[in-house]
Formats: structure tokens, C-alpha cells, sequence
């Protein structure tokens, strides 16, 4: 393996399941930078932590794992400090790896498209990681770093990138709301939430063999128009911004579906 020492910049959620995954794996060293303290419950055996940036100047590639509006910060600290010519990445779905270029010749992006909790470990075996590069040669060390906890590696652009990550959004994000939505109003009116998983995982156990548009159902798909004015009623009532979602969503799937 040709990269001996890898940098992680940033100790959130990114980082840490990185960190994790790479130090389970074991091909290199692994130095870790963290602005504020980090907590003994979130350090591992032969990993090196640093909140001295300096620290990891000599590693092979950096990988950048802040949140996307302190990438900019992080790199105007890198500026002179690191050399030119270093491999630096970041981890973000939404930043174009083009944000590093004013600062570093080799540059790019590891994406893990995976939502991160810091309770819960993940099998990174599973998780599709993307890469982005200004060229062939970074391109080769970020897959060779990707390939040590993943099998699937996959090159893409940034706006193929930037494009996944507004599905992943849909997909993840805005679905957990509405299943916050709906365990909302099972509290608000005596019920369990538990009722409902069921139905959920149903749901999600149908779009891994048909896609997801076939897989509609409900009042919307049929245009049920008298049962949505119904709930429509109901929520004016209850709660306004909820209405608002839910016609949103019938108009949606009526019309797009």
C-alpha cells in the first residue's frame, strides 16, 4: 500500500465513524485533529489525537470531515502550513471538490453515503463511497483508501455528487420528518408509533424490488380527492404547517407519479 499516514481533520459524526473504520482495518497510521477536547469515550488504541494542527503535515493524504460551512475556515488554516502539493480531501455530498483548488494541487472527495448517529456503529462494507478527483493520481489514493473499509467504490462528478445527495435528502432526511410527523400525532391522540412500523417496513421492503413510483399507494395515487379534503379539514384545524405538507405531497403524487 502506498499511503502510510492518514490525516483526519474534524472529530463529528464523519470523522469519528471514519476513524473508527479505518482503525478496525489497520492499513495505516491514523492521526486524528480536533479543535476542542476530545473525550476519552471517543478515542481508539493506536490512533494518534492532536488539537494541534500541525501535527498532520507529514501524512500522506488529509481528509477534511468539519461540516460544510467550516470547510473554507479549516482550509485557510491549512494555507502554508501544509505543502502545496498535499492530498487533501473532503467528505461533504454538497461542496464541489473545486473548494480546494485555490489552496492545493491534488484534491478531491470521499463521500460516504450513509446517515451517521454516534451510537450506532455501521458496517462501512455496505456503504457506497464516491469519489471525486482533480486527477488520475489522486483519484487512485482516495479509492485506495476507500477500498481498505469499503467494497463499493464508485467515481462520480460533483454534479452527479451534489445531485445524489439532494436524493439522499429526499430519501433519508425529509422521510425521517415524516415519520417524526406521524409519531407525532400517534402521542397526540393515544396511539403507538409502534403501529405504525409495520406499514414501514413494508414500504421500505417494497422498493428494494420495484421502484419506488410503482410502489404508490394511498388517496393521492388514486386522487381520492373527497378523503384528502377530509384530512385537509382535519389538520387546518390541528395543525396548519402539517395541512400545508400534506396537500403539498397529494398535489405532488397526483400529479408526478
Amino acid at each position: 500500500m502506498s499511503i502510510k499516514k492518514v490525516g483526519i481533520i474534524g472529530l463529528g459524526r464523519v470523522g469519528l465513524h471514519l476513524s473508527r473504520a479505518f482503525a478496525l482495518e489497520g492499513s495505516f497510521d491514523l492521526i486524528v485533529y480536533n479543535r476542542s477536547e476530545i473525550l476519552a469515550e471517543d478515542q481508539l488504541p493506536d490512533v494518534t489525537y492532536t488539537r494541534n494542527l500541525k501535527d498532520l503535515t507529514d501524512a500522506d493524504i488529509l481528509l477534511i470531515t468539519v461540516k460544510d460551512d467550516a470547510i473554507i475556515s479549516i482550509l485557510d488554516r491549512m494555507e502554508g502550513l501544509f505543502p502545496e502539493d498535499s492530498v487533501v480531501i473532503h467528505c461533504s455530498g454538497s461542496i464541489p471538490a473545486s473548494i480546494i483548488e485555490p489552496y492545493f494541487v491534488n484534491y478531491g472527495v470521499l463521500y460516504p453515503l450513509q446517515t451517521f448517529s454516534k451510537e450506532k456503529t455501521v458496517d462501512y462494507t455496505e456503504i457506497p463511497l464516491f469519489v471525486t478527483a482533480s486527477d488520475e493520481r489522486t483519484s487512485r489514493l482516495i479509492e485506495e483508501i476507500g477500498q481498505c473499509i469499503s467494497q463499493k467504490i464508485i467515481k462520480i462528478s460533483d454534479e452527479q455528487r451534489i445531485f445524489l445527495h439532494i436524493a439522499a435528502i429526499f430519501s433519508c432526511n425529509y422521510t425521517n420528518a415524516m415519520y417524526a410527523i406521524g409519531s407525532r400525532l400517534c402521542k397526540e391522540h393515544d396511539l403507538d408509533f409502534e403501529l405504525l412500523k409495520p406499514l414501514i417496513q413494508e414500504t421500505a421492503d417494497k422498493i428494494m424490488s420495484m421502484d419506488p413510483k410503482d410502489a404508490q399507494t394511498g388517496p393521492a395515487i388514486r386522487k381520492d380527492w373527497e378523503i384528502i379534503h377530509n384530512h385537509e379539514e382535519i389538520l387546518e384545524d390541528y395543525d396548519e404547517s402539517l395541512r400545508e405538507i400534506y396537500r403539498n405531497m397529494a398535489d405532488y403524487i397526483s400529479k408526478k407519479l
